[in-house]
């Protein structure tokens, strides 16, 4: 997790053989920021905000399962992170994690700023420990990519076992490689393969890329992939 962001804990029902299962709950991923009344509230001490009652409101169909399409027809998932992006993909692999499903195969590729020479460990990376466990301990199917870029906008990564990317460098206490270098719509299109009809891609990141990537995928001079195949979400 990133100095810069914050998990609220959450509870469970313990770990009695009888319980039904985890009890619903809702995580948050805040970036910390002073400016903003609602993450600074958030980021206030832990004893002036538990047990707090919030008010959450739900929308959007940025979803899983997608809206449109049967999931029995779905057989490869392709997820498109740019930066704080991740937090609704994230959200998404959690679930999928939880009820694992061996009939998906599952292509996260995440591109983040680069955290510079000596920081490259998971602490910097936001949510990459956890994805990264997901794969290596067999809960995804499917492979993890990491792209590291220098600027405002995110990029490609490969490792032992599930994880697989390029050979720009590795992440510390990862066995994890990483790219130095932007996502490109070659690596989305090498991700979703042949079968692009029973194909799902989820893209969320800044404007600029996530409009590229819609466009190149969906257009007919592109990848011609049916729209409603193709869900994204935008961070400003």
């Amino acid at each position: 997790m990133s100095a810069d962001t914050t998990s609220p804990l959450t509870t469970s029902s313990g770990d009695d053989a009888a319980a039904p299962g985890p009890a619903p709950y809702l995580e948050l991923a805040v970036q910390r920021s002073p400016d903003n009344i609602v993450a600074k509230w958030l980021w206030s001490p832990a004893g002036e905000i538990i047990s707090r009652k919030l008010k959450v409101r739900v929308g959007g169909s940025f979803v899983w399962p997608p809206p449109g399409v049967l999931p029995v027809t779905i057989r490869k998932l392709v997820f498109v992170a740019g930066g704080v992006g991740v937090n609704p993909l994230m959200s998404i692999v959690s679930h999928l994690a939880e009820k694992f499903d061996p009939l998906y195969s599952t292509e996260f590729l995440y591109s983040v700023r680069d955290p510079g020479d000596g920081k490259r460990d998971a602490s910097n990376i936001l949510f990459l420990d956890r994805l990264s466990g997901f794969f290596n301990d067999g809960k995804v199917n499917g492979h993890l990519r990491l792209f590291l870029t220098p600027g405002d906008r995110s990029g490609d990564g490969e490792g032992s076992g599930n994880v697989i990317g390029g050979n720009d460098g590795k992440v510390t206490e990862l066995d994890l490689d990483f790219s130095r270098r932007r996502i490109t719509i070659d690596d989305i299109a090498s991700a979703i393969g042949k079968d692009k009809e029973s194909a799902v891609v989820y893209i969320c990141g800044v404007p600029r890329m996530t409009d590229e990537f819609v466009e190149k995928l969906t257009s007919a001079k592109g990848l011609g992939i049916e729209r409603h195949r193709v869900l994204y979400e935008k961070w400003w």
